[in-house]
Parts: C-alpha cells; structure tokens; sequence
C-alpha cells in the first residue's frame, strides 16, 4: 500500500514537472522576452516575463533566498508525505502537485537565476500577476490539501469515542 502512494506522489510530481518544463520551453522558444499573445480576449494572455522573485513576483530579484526556501519546501512535502499521504491517494496526489511544482522552479532558479512566467491574467491594465504551471499546481495543491486535510479531521471528530 505505502509503495502506491509513493509512486502515486513522483508520478504526479513528474507530470507536473513535465508540463512546466514544457510549457516553459514553449513559450521561451516562440515569444520574445515581453511578448504576448491574447488566448481569451484581453482577459487572458500568454507573456513571456522572466521572474526573479516568488510566485506571482513576491520578492524580487532575492533567488538565493527563494532557492534555499524552495530546497526546504521540497522537504517538507517529503517529511509530510510520510505522515499524512499513507491515508488518502488525494492528499497524496496533492504533496505530488506541490513537489512537482517546487521542484520546476527550483530547476529554473538554480539553473538561470530567474523562473519563466506566461500567464497573464486581467482586464486591461488591471493585471494578475504572471504565473506558470508550477506556481498553479503549488497553490492548488496547498488549497486542495488543506481542503482534505480539514475534511478529513471533521469526520474523526464525529466518529463515536
């Protein structure tokens, strides 16, 4: 049992490393640094920006810190995996999210100093900050996790003593 929640958890964290990588390369290879293309109008767009701060541009030009940080994120999905994944196959798949997500831009800091970005939400000139695949499959992977995990603890509590 313990071995399909591993490999539930790296193939999930692979995946999502794949579709960063991809993603990534993609538009690296066909937009110029501060391109964009509209996908849905002007509301969505895909930019080719160049972060050098956290997720969704949180603490610019600091990659050592974000490295180290991110290093101890990938840890701490592991340790947790170990304690909390072994029960459910969705939280599981979640700390994969979350691992293959941390992992993705870990490589891209450690790698180039900077994480690509590309997707460009707003109206107009009321912007979201750019994002990628690993920023989403973090965020939603904490939401997701943090939603069981809650769930969870509200149906030991009403389980009979």
């Amino acid at each position: 049992m313990a071995a399909r929640r591993v490999a539930l958890v790296i193939g999930v964290a692979v995946l999502v490393f794949v579709l960063d990588r991809i993603t990534k390369g993609a538009v690296v290879a066909s937009l110029p640094l501060g391109a964009s293309r509209e996908v849905i109008g002007d509301v969505v767009r895909i930019t080719h920006v160049r972060n050098s701060g956290a997720a969704f541009g949180l603490l610019p030009e600091r990659t050592t810190l974000l490295s180290i940080l991110s290093v101890f994120a990938v840890l701490a999905i592991v340790y947790y995996y170990r304690k909390i994944a072994l029960n459910s196959p969705l939280v599981a798949g979640t700390l994969g999210m979350q691992l293959g997500g941390a992992i993705g831009n870990l490589v891209d800091r450690l790698g180039q100093g900077y994480v690509v970005d590309f997707v460009d939400v707003g109206i107009g000139n009321v912007r979201y900050w750019s994002f990628n695949v690993a920023d989403s499959s973090i965020v939603v992977g904490i939401a997701l996790v943090t939603i069981l995990l809650y769930l969870e603890e509200k149906k030991v509590e009403r389980r009979p003593a």
